[in-house]
């Protein structure tokens, strides 16, 4: 019982450092790949009016 108690521990452990350290890292803005072609396109427009 002590020693599964032990590994319950260890994980739950190593599982908030985990989680600690994803959340101090920066988040960077992930834009979907339709919106990056929509906006190439729209750019790509704007040069051609000009």
């Amino acid at each position: 019982m002590n020693d599964t108690h032990a590994l319950v521990e260890t994980e739950a452990r190593h599982q908030i450092a985990e989680r600690v350290a994803r959340a101090a890292q920066p988040r960077v803005p992930t834009v979907p790949p339709r919106h990056r072609l929509a906006q190439r396109l729209r750019r790509f427009a704007d040069r051609i009016d000009s």
